[in-house]
């Protein structure tokens, strides 16, 4: 009986032991959300070219995709980027060519509609750094690297919105992910074998100043309901504010308001200064009202991040890659990638 009573004892220690060991290793988990970019088509541009009998006369725009990057000037190390290109979104200005581009023997885009690079690995050059990672087109991953110029940083340089100018190249072989191995092109000796990629992105991170100046002034000669709730959470905590909340619903100046915007709106501006516990409850309410509510959903797992909850984090942004619309989010490989998780790009959408 003492022998049975020491080993379940032992046990006992030996999980407790592995659980705050395992919890630690989640409490030293730091994602800096400030160092997070989403690129903006209108400041950017991605180009492709490739060779007809050794002259590049293929040339074409990318036009339908969406980044994020992730870069602290300060420490180029843990820098990451997430890239989804819609795979319709490649354009070469000639119909003809862009049909057969789309079509079954190159990208197959009806069957697959979605192009996705995750990187992370980093090695520092004389320019800047090349960032290694995974690519996938038609389902067939391949490890590639950009090269990539030192980006430049401009604090609150776009209406109080941090800026990243990002410049970058790469090259990748047709034939590695089964491009024009298939038809006429298959034999074409004229046809190169390599594609030539370069970018150039503008992005921008959202400041606490940014939404201070959306949200915290008046509208129509009323104090906006958003920064009302917020100063309340910072001055009197989330009972205060959750209490404000109620009371601005009988208010006749606020009845009319979207409140499942506002809702989802406290949570962001509280969640940018910091206070990602305090978020959680808005947001929460805006999901009992709606549980579809997208906005609320895709900030979910950001709000999970900043109030330190790593692992309602990685089981929401596991679920999110599944909630529609959200490859807009192209956060999420990167996030479950920290957290801990395991993904696949071509089980991404």
């Amino acid at each position: 009986m003492k022998q049975k009573t020491k080993t379940i004892f032992r046990l006992g220690i030996t999980l407790l032991i592995a659980g705050l060991f395992s919890t630690s290793l989640l409490a030293q988990t730091k994602i800096n959300m400030g160092n997070r970019f989403q690129i903006n088509k209108d400041g950017s541009y991605i180009n492709f070219k490739t060779t007809l009998a050794g002259f590049p006369v293929i040339r074409g725009a990318v036009k339908s995709y969406q980044a994020t990057m992730f870069y602290d000037p300060e420490d180029i190390m843990n820098t990451s980027a997430t890239l989804r290109i819609a795979s319709d979104g490649f354009s070469t200005a000639h119909d003809k060519r862009d049909a057969e581009l789309q079509g079954e023997n190159f990208l197959n885009t009806a069957k697959f509609p979605a192009i996705w690079f995750q990187g992370a690995e980093v090695k520092p050059t004389e320019k800047g750094f090349d960032l290694s990672g995974t690519l996938n087109i038609k389902n067939i991953t391949k490890t590639v690297t950009i090269h990539m110029e030192k980006p430049t940083i401009m604090r609150k340089a776009m209406n109080n919105m941090d800026l990243m100018m990002a410049k970058g190249s790469l090259k990748i072989s047709r034939k590695d992910f089964d491009l024009g191995t298939t038809g006429p092109w298959a034999s074409n000796p004229m046809f190169g074998g390599e594609i030539e990629i370069e970018f150039n992105f503008m992005g921008f991170s959202y400041t606490i100043d940014y939404l201070k100046a959306n949200f915290v002034r008046k509208v129509d000669g009323r104090d906006h309901a958003v920064g009302l709730v917020y100063n309340e959470v910072k001055n009197n905590g989330v009972k205060g504010g959750m209490k404000l909340v109620k009371t601005l619903f009988e208010d006749e100046r606020y009845k009319s308001d979207n409140w499942l915007s506002n809702l989802a709106n406290i949570g962001w501006i509280l969640m940018v200064d910091g206070y990602g516990k305090e978020s959680l409850p808005f947001y929460e309410m805006a999901l009992k009202q709606n549980p579809e509510h997208l906005t609320s959903l895709l900030r979910l797992g950001d709000a999970y991040v900043i109030a330190e909850e790593y692992k309602d984090a990685l089981i929401h942004f596991k679920k999110e890659r599944d909630i529609p619309a959200r490859a807009k989010f192209t956060h999420i490989p990167h996030m479950i990638k920290v957290l801990g998780g395991d993904f696949e790009l071509k089980n991404m959408k």
